[in-house]
């Protein structure tokens, strides 16, 4: 690697300032999702030595651990620990320890640990919207030292390239979750609804799916399952959105960062989204409280007829209520923009870890990749494999991932490798939770944001 420690220490100054809350999800986290971590082990046997030495993959003891946003969501969560089990039936000398978090916390959690390299686990959770923060902090192993070419040649295409930073693979790619809309196809129907190609016609829709179902003079059913929570989730919903509608919101120009947050038709943008809840009342009442979670069983349940998600989604509501299946579709975000990236996730390969354990590390992700035929992780949590074989399995090639096939076959946002990404989605957060609240009015909420931007902008310019 060629990033020096010092850029740890460095870092770590700047956690409690600006980086403290800002986890990243891909879900997403990640969104993958925003579910209470849960502090548990495969195995809990002797710690780690504090010698992480070693020198390649043998008969000695290993102990791989593996910090994991995955093993704290429910339902495929199960099936991290079921894959570390089946690894060390067939490598009876490798322990591997699992410790669930949420993906949110993944990021100060590494800091925090990274004054101590004998704490930092082996494998850690991450994706492409939060890689170059931690990259930044120059824990990541280049996996095209560690990987064959069979391995780098089993990935779709792009995949690589999404989980590249600085000419190095930064991480090993489990899934990919591009961001898209989930709908009721059913409700759509009833309603005589098209799918909207617009963010205009988007709220038509919803408009036209807010409703008092069952006639009590009160609203039962809302058009948008919106994340409002200001968490990695929320906040990475937002930038979709802000993508769709045309801004960069970061780039390099002539080798410094600049930001078009503040420019012409940004506070009419912004001011659309603070409205679906504020005026319009298309989301459902106490949106400061709705994480990712809550958000995706709203819609489960048939509270929300429209989410916008990575396909993990799909994954909760079917897991949820059963009866959705063949009731769902998905598609592209609105707007004439891309709204998402390819959104890989996987897991770094610690850059400070001993031979033995990088090396017990890589044969623990391929196995990972290729151990289960059924696909259970990917079909139980909705997401969609990272390998060639992974994507032609049948559960993702219905009209329910109709609009995730679409979003990879148009192209996807290229990285941004901001390595202050998670900070740019802190500043973004407080400003649309400023307005949710009625802290602020949107001219406000702005007009503090652009001066966050510049304050942030300086610190990696």
């Amino acid at each position: 690697m060629s990033k020096k420690i010092l850029a740890v220490i460095l870092s770590l100054t700047m956690v409690a300032g600006t980086l403290i809350g800002c986890g990243n999800s891909a879900e997403d986290t990640q969104d993958a999702s925003d579910a209470p971590a849960q502090e548990e082990s495969v195995e809990a046997e002797e710690p780690a030595s504090e010698d992480r030495g070693g020198t390649a993959l043998g008969d000695e003891e290993v102990t791989v651990t593996v910090l994991c946003a995955y093993a704290s969501e429910d339902p495929h969560g199960q099936y991290i620990y079921e894959y570390a089990e089946k690894f060390m039936e067939q490598y009876p000398n490798i322990t591997v320890e699992v410790t669930a978090i949420s993906s949110n916390d993944i990021y100060t959690k590494l800091a925090a640990m990274a004054t101590s390299p004998d704490d930092l686990p082996t494998l850690f959770f991450t994706s492409v919207d939060q890689a170059p923060s931690l990259f930044d902090l120059g824990l990541m192993e280049d996996l095209n030292g560690q990987l064959d070419d069979e391995t780098l040649n089993s990935f779709a295409n792009g995949i690589i390239e999404a989980c590249t930073l600085d000419g190095e693979m930064a991480f090993y790619p489990i899934d990919v979750q591009p961001s898209a809309v989930i709908y009721r196809k059913d409700r759509f129907d009833e309603a005589g609804l098209s799918v909207p190609k617009t963010w205009d016609e988007f709220l038509e829709c919803a408009k036209a799916l807010t409703v008092d179902s069952d006639g009590d003079g009160e609203i039962d059913q809302w058009g948008f399952s919106m994340v409002g929570s200001n968490n990695s989730s929320g906040q990475s919903r937002f930038q979709s959105y802000l993508w769709s509608q045309g801004f960069t919101l970061v780039e390099q120009d002539g080798g410094e960062w600049t930001t078009d947050i503040g420019s012409d038709g940004f506070l009419d943008a912004f001011t659309f989204w603070t409205n679906m809840n504020n005026v319009d009342g298309v989301v459902p009442t106490g949106i400061t409280e709705v994480d990712y979670a809550t958000a995706a069983n709203y819609f489960a349940m048939g509270y929300t007829s429209m989410i916008l998600s990575g396909s993990n989604a799909m994954g909760v509501a079917y897991a949820n209520n059963p009866d959705l299946e063949g009731k769902l579709g998905s598609f592209p975000i609105p707007g004439d923009h891309p709204g998402t990236m390819l959104n890989a996730e996987g897991y770094a390969l610690c850059s400070m870890a001993g031979d033995a354990e990088k090396a017990a590390a890589v044969e623990f992700l391929k196995f990972f990749s290729i151990n289960d035929p059924e696909y259970k992780f990917w079909q139980s949590s909705g997401k969609i494999p990272s390998t060639v074989e992974g994507q032609k399995v049948d559960y993702i090639t219905g009209d329910d991932y109709a609009g995730y096939l679409a979003t990879i076959d148009a192209g996807c946002l290229d990285v941004i490798n901001f390595p202050g990404m998670s900070a740019l989605k802190s500043v973004l957060g407080d400003a649309y939770s400023a307005v949710f609240s009625g802290d602020k009015t949107n001219e406000q909420a702005v007009d503090d944001l652009v001066k966050e931007m510049e304050t942030l902008l300086e610190e990696y310019n």
